[in-house]
């Protein structure tokens, strides 16, 4: 009964030990708290010489992200960045009236590059019409970041790239 009543005794404490060990882990920082970095504004241009306004600010309590983009072409378009466990999603409120989304790869919090690739979309009016197809965003530093854009229309794809510098 002693060496049962021990066995036990032991197993109960070697439990404890590791539930303590796993609370006390630190938990990595996800894909989305990296891209929470861009909050702010920022000014850039494209390659053809387009200047551009993004606004970035944290929506629904921090659990998304709300990109404004504004330029001489396209008036507001919006795009919401969201975590999906340790992937990062974006759907896009396109100027051409859709609304595609993409997702990244599992991913972790030090990444400073995100691959975002098709993964549906909505209110797009034939299989060739155009529509926004892919999305890689590269964290430079604090006050630099990128976006390259691929628009792809009957079947053919025009990328579109952005360098960025913050305002605020």
């Amino acid at each position: 009964m002693r060496k049962a009543f021990a066995i036990a005794a032991g197993m109960t404490l070697a439990l404890a030990i590791f539930a303590v060990q796993a609370i006390s882990q630190p938990k990595p920082a996800s894909a989305f708290e990296r891209l929470k970095t861009l909050v702010g504004t920022w000014t850039g241009k494209s390659a053809q010489g387009v200047e551009s306004t993004i606004t970035i600010r944290l929506v629904s309590n921090g659990t998304a992200m709300e990109e404004t983009f504004q330029n001489s072409a396209d008036n507001q378009m919006v795009t919401l960045y969201y975590p999906d466990g340790n992937r990062v999603g974006v759907t896009h409120y396109c100027s051409a009236g859709n609304q595609p989304r993409m997702e990244t790869k599992a991913m972790t919090g030090d990444q400073n590059e995100f691959d975002f690739a098709f993964d549906g979309i909505t209110n797009l009016a034939s299989p060739d019409a155009g529509h926004m197809h892919h999305l890689v965003v590269k964290i430079v530093d604090n006050d630099h970041f990128s976006e390259q854009w691929t628009w792809r229309e009957n079947g053919k794809e025009t990328v579109e790239s952005f360098q960025l510098t913050r305002k605020s």
